[in-house]
């Protein structure tokens, strides 16, 4: 089995390589070269500028603590957690999800360990949710405008995928919030007792804190559409300037990509592949796209280091630490 998904993620980074190559080799490394020059120290400001993204998701995660446990964790405390996860997910072949298993333990807290997981369960579900509706709002509004050339179906697909994302996630956390049924408990007694913990703080965040659930699903909406910003501010750097509105029809489309391609480690080739077909199907250069790809995933790589660095070094003071 290991062996199997080891050769499946370096068939997948193999293709994601071979997919960007072709990409750079199509346009030309000189044109591409002369439109990172053209950027110049855009670098400088667009790098801390996901700052304000990681802020916006902290605030969505705050929400999914109760209220009471809110006041315990400091907000960039959660900032810091938020980075650090992040990176594990973006640089790990996990589908997203390993980053989520790190961040009870980074989290500096007086809480117990039970409450910790069970925020970055709602967290985790109100993200996808967010996520999701970001994107079924964008495809909405792309159908209405007709500013994107859509083929064969593609919103329908896109569509459907959301739709599906918000079903999985409502009926997975619904699963782990319920009570057990019998058969389960009596297979599997000492594993049902030790997470009713945990399905208990679920089952009361759920019934308890439906406004918080709403407005941490809110903040999330809000990191995914903050994606549009920083579009439009790597457009102006490069001398291509875009409407807010376009701005927002590329990020709505890029969530699209990055649903579908979750697999990807570090989004090799599909962020580069994705924003070179989302400009040309939005009438845009593709060159300008495939570069504007560049920008973001160099972006991406960076924080995405940072944020791992951060967990390695929390890491390592647990292990040095006595006792």
């Amino acid at each position: 089995m290991r062996g199997a998904r080891r050769w499946f993620t370096l068939g997948i980074l193999a293709l994601g390589t071979a997919t960007f190559l072709y990409l750079l080799w199509s346009f030309g490394p000189a044109l591409v070269w002369e439109r990172l020059r053209a950027f110049g120290w855009g670098f400088a400001v667009v790098i801390p500028f996901q700052i304000f993204d990681h802020m916006l998701n902290a605030m969505g995660w705050r929400l999914a603590f109760t209220a009471s446990e809110a006041k315990k964790v400091s907000f960039w405390e959660l900032v810091r957690v938020r980075v650090g996860g992040d990176g594990v997910n973006y640089l790990t072949p996990s589908g997203n999800i390993a980053g989520e298993f790190v961040r009870p333990g980074m989290l500096r807290s007086a809480l117990s360990h039970d409450s910790k997981v069970a925020s970055v369960v709602v967290a985790k579900a109100t993200q996808s949710v967010g996520q999701a509706l970001f994107v079924l709002v964008g495809l909405i509004y792309l159908l209405n405008a007709r500013v994107y050339a859509f083929k064969d179906g593609q919103a329908g697909w896109a569509a459907a995928g959301m739709s599906v994302i918000l079903f999985g996630v409502a009926l997975l956390v619904g699963l782990m919030a319920a009570r057990p049924p019998e058969w389960l408990r009596a297979r599997f007694p000492a594993a049902v007792e030790k997470t009713e913990p945990l399905r208990r703080s679920l089952r009361d965040f759920l019934g308890r804190h439906p406004l918080r659930l709403i407005g941490s699903i809110f903040f999330f909406m809000l990191g995914y559409a903050w994606g549009a910003a920083e579009i439009w501010l790597i457009c102006q750097f490069l001398g291509f300037p875009l409407s807010a509105e376009i701005a927002l029809c590329v990020e709505f489309l890029s969530n699209v990509v990055d649903s579908f391609a979750f697999m990807v480690p570090a989004k090799i080739g599909t962020q580069e592949a994705g924003k070179t077909a989302i400009f040309k199907g939005l009438g845009m250069a593709a060159d300008v796209g495939f570069t504007v790809g560049l920008i973001r995933h160099a972006r991406e790589i960076i924080w995405a280091g940072l944020g791992l660095g951060m967990y390695a070094a929390q890491q390592r003071a647990l292990v040095k630490k006595p006792g």
